[in-house]
This record gives C-alpha cells, sequence and structure tokens, in this order.
C-alpha cells in the first residue's frame, strides 16, 4: 500500500506536470492560469468574475494589446493584471445596461456618471482600465465613449469589445 505525506504528494504533482507539459491558454503551466483568476481580496478564490477577467486579459495578450501579464498581488486598490513589459497596472470595468431586465439605477442599470467616477478611482491608484462593454447598449456604449474622449482619458483605456478571433 502506497502511503505519502503530504510534502511528497506535493513533490510528485510538480514532477507529474513538469512530465506531462501541458500547455494551457498564453502558454502557461496549469498553475500560471489558475492564478491568473485568483482574486487577492477575495482571500485568492477563483470566483466566475475572475475566470472572465482571465479570459479578457488573455484574449488582449493573444492579440497584441498587451504583453504578458500576471495577477496584481495586491489585495487593496489591486489592479486585475499587471503587463510584465511595460509594468502598467490594468483594472477592468465591466459595464451593463440592463442587468437582468433592470432599468434603474437603483437596481444596477447603467449609469454615466456612476461608471466614469469608477474609471477615475482606478486613476487615482495608479491604473489603466480596461472596459468590458460588450453588454451595453449602443447608446451607452456611445455616450462613455464620448466622455472618455472629451474628458482626454483615451490613452489609458482598452475598450474590450467581444472575444477576437
Amino acid at each position: 500500500q502506497l502511503s505519502l505525506e503530504n510534502g511528497d504528494i506535493v513533490t510528485k504533482a510538480k514532477e507529474n506536470e513538469a512530465k506531462i507539459k501541458k500547455v494551457y491558454q498564453g502558454n502557461r503551466t496549469y498553475t500560471e492560469y489558475v492564478n491568473l483568476a485568483r482574486d487577492p481580496s477575495h482571500g485568492n478564490k477563483v470566483l466566475p468574475q475572475g475566470q472572465k477577467e482571465r479570459m479578457i486579459g488573455l484574449d488582449l495578450e493573444k492579440h497584441g494589446v498587451l504583453h504578458k501579464i500576471i495577477r496584481d498581488p495586491q489585495k487593496d486598490k489591486g489592479a486585475e493584471f499587471i503587463d510584465t513589459v511595460t509594468g502598467i497596472k490594468w483594472d477592468i470595468k465591466s459595464f451593463v445596461s440592463h442587468p437582468k431586465g433592470a432599468t434603474s439605477v437603483r437596481k444596477g442599470a447603467f449609469n454615466l456618471t456612476r461608471s466614469v467616477a469608477k474609471i477615475e478611482k482606478e486613476f487615482a491608484n495608479g491604473h489603466n482600465v480596461i472596459i468590458d462593454n460588450r453588454r451595453l447598449t449602443k447608446s451607452d456604449r456611445e455616450s462613455l465613449v464620448k466622455t472618455i474622449i472629451d474628458k482626454d482619458y483615451a490613452d489609458r483605456i482598452i475598450w474590450y469589445h467581444k472575444k477576437r478571433e
């Protein structure tokens, strides 16, 4: 009967991972891939929001918009990712015009003033912002783009519209 201590199990797992050499999206090991979805402000758990952020970050990386990214380990006031070539921290903001059919701001519907305030808060923390606008109506998206341009913020923004092919 095989019996291993915890340390032995970890060692064996690392040996097996090295032998298998399975590569995950973005040419990453399994550990690196999982770590991109971990949220330091939520106990380093992998939550659905973190998985969505990982997908966006890797998609932007794949298409050359970002260089190789790593998760920002900073717990308070941290961004989602750090571009390892430029050192720029990127936070992702996802805006939704009508979540679950809501049309009232009180129910979470898009509000331009509140959305711009969230972006400006990230700027104040030293981050640039990736705006996931896939769930905005055309008019909400247009008003946000106009405001970003009018405020001269465009050079600190990446617009994420959809998964690129």
